[in-house]
C-alpha cells in the first residue's frame, strides 16, 4: 500500500482545521530573523507548527525551521506527510553527542535537524560548522569505529580540513570509505552559538542518481566544530569525530529520470520532491544559468513549467573545451522553493528535445 497517494485520493482534514493552522503556523513566523535555538527553548514555536499529517491522521509536530524553509502548506499536504519522519536519536561519543531530531527524506534528498551537544566546559562563544560526511551503512557503532581509528584519529588536526579531509577521510585509511554516499550538492545553517552547551543545525542534501537513502541505514560522520582562540588561531572543541546512524524513512513518489543520448548532445535529470538535478553536453549553454533558464517541465495536461520560476541554485560547474573556450557540460541541482509533487509532471524540456520522465 502506498500511503502517500491513499492519503492524495481519500483524507482531507476537518473543516476549517487548515486554515487555522496555517494562521497560526504564520504567526509564529518570525520575520527574517535567522537565529535557530535548540528544541528545548522552542516550545512555543513548535506548539505553533503543529501540524496535521493527513497520511497518518495523526497530530504531529514540525521543526520551525523546516515551516521557515518549506512553508505551513507544506506540513499541511499529503506529501509533506510522506518525507515527514520523527527521528528523535541521540548517539553519545565520549565527551560529546548527536541528535538527529527530525528529517524529510526522499530517495534522494534529505533536510535534518543536528543537534551537537558539546562537552562540559567547552567556550559558549562563536563556532564554525562541522564538516558532514554520509555513509550508506550501518555496520559500527561509535565504540567499534572508535577502537578501530583511535590510532588514526589522534594523528589528524581537526581543526585544519584541508588536511583531514584529502589524507584522511577520503582515503581506504577510514573504514566508513567504501560505504561512502556520493552526493549533488549540501548546505547548511545555523546561529553560530550553543546554547546550553548545544549548538542547533539545519542540514540539506542531493544525493545523486545512483543513491536510495531509503535502502540502508545512514551514518552520518560530523567532524568537531572549531572557534577562535585568544590569539586568533582556530581550536577543534574535540579530538575526534562523531557518528550517529537511522534509517531514512519515505512513502512518497520515487525519483524519476530524464536521459536523452543523441551522438554529441547529452540530458540527464533526476526530479524529486525537493529539487531537479541537471546535466547537459553539448547543447551550447554558455553557462549553467543559462541551461535552468531553458529548462521546462512538462505537465499531465501538456503545459510547461518554468523550472527557473521553482527554485534556486546554490551554483554550477561547467567544462570549457579548450579550443573554443566555450562550455562543453554544465550541471547545476535546482532546490524547490515549495515541496513538488513531482507526478504532476510527464517531461522534461531544453531546447527542441523532449525527454520522458520515467
Amino acid at each position: 500500500m502506498n500511503l502517500y497517494h491513499d492519503t492524495m485520493e481519500n483524507c482531507a482534514p476537518p473543516e476549517g482545521m487548515r486554515e487555522r493552522l496555517k494562521e497560526n503556523v504564520l504567526s509564529a513566523q518570525p520575520g527574517g530573523a535567522r537565529t535557530y535555538r535548540p528544541r528545548k527553548k522552542r516550545t512555543a514555536a513548535l506548539l505553533l507548527a503543529a501540524v496535521l499529517l493527513l497520511g497518518t491522521s495523526a497530530t504531529t509536530i514540525w521543526d520551525p525551521l523546516f515551516v521557515r524553509r518549506f512553508g505551513p502548506q507544506a506540513a499541511l499536504s499529503a506529501l509533506g506527510g510522506a518525507v515527514f519522519q520523527e527521528v528523535n536519536l541521540t548517539s553519545v561519543c565520549d565527551d560529546v553527542s548527536l541528535t538527529v531530531t527530525q528529517a524529510l527524506c526522499s530517495d534522494k534528498n534529505i533536510h535534518f535537524i543536528l543537534e551537537y551537544k558539546l562537552p562540559e566546559g567547552a567556550p559558549q562563544g562563536h563556532y564554525n560548522f562541522p564538516l558532514l560526511y554520509y555513509y550508506g551503512t550501518g555496520s559500527y557503532t561509535w565504540e567499534e569505529l572508535r577502537d578501530a581509528c583511535r590510532e588514526d584519529w589522534d594523528k589528524q588536526d581537526w581543526s585544519n580540513w584541508q588536511s583531514f579531509s584529502s589524507d584522511y577521510m577520503q582515503s581506504e585509511a577510514n573504514p566508513l570509505w567504501p560505504s561512502r554516499l556520493s552526493k549533488d550538492s549540501s548546505s547548511g545553517s545555523f546561529s553560530g552559538e550553543p546554547e546550553d552547551g548545544v549548538l542547533t543545525f539545519c542540514f540539506s542534501v542531493d544525493f545523486q542518481a545512483d543513491v536510495d537513502l531509503t535502502a540502508q541505514p545512514l551514518t552520518i560522520l560530523a567532524t568537531p566544530p572549531c572557534f577562535e582562540g585568544e590569539d586568533g588561531t582556530r581550536i577543534a572543541v574535540t579530538d575526534h569525530p562523531a557518528i550517529i546512524t537511522f534509517q531514512p524513512v519515505y512513502n512518497g513518489p520515487q525519483a524519476l529520470r530524464a536521459v536523452l543520448d543523441e551522438g554529441e548532445v547529452k540530458i540527464t535529470a533526476t526530479l524529486s520532491p525537493f529539487s531537479l538535478a541537471l546535466e547537459t553536453e553539448g547543447m551550447g549553454y554558455p553557462s549553467y544559468e543559462d541551461m535552468v533558464k531553458d529548462a521546462r517541465l512538462v505537465t499531465r495536461d501538456g503545459g510547461e513549467k518554468k523550472v527557473s520560476l521553482m527554485g534556486y541554485t546554490n551554483g554550477g560547474s561547467g567544462l570549457v573545451d579548450a579550443g573554443s573556450g566555450e562550455a562543453k557540460e554544465v550541471s547545476t541541482t535546482v532546490h524547490f522553493l515549495l515541496l513538488t509533487d513531482i507526478s504532476e509532471f510527464t517531461a522534461l524540456r531544453m531546447g527542441d528535445y523532449t525527454i520522458p520522465l520515467e
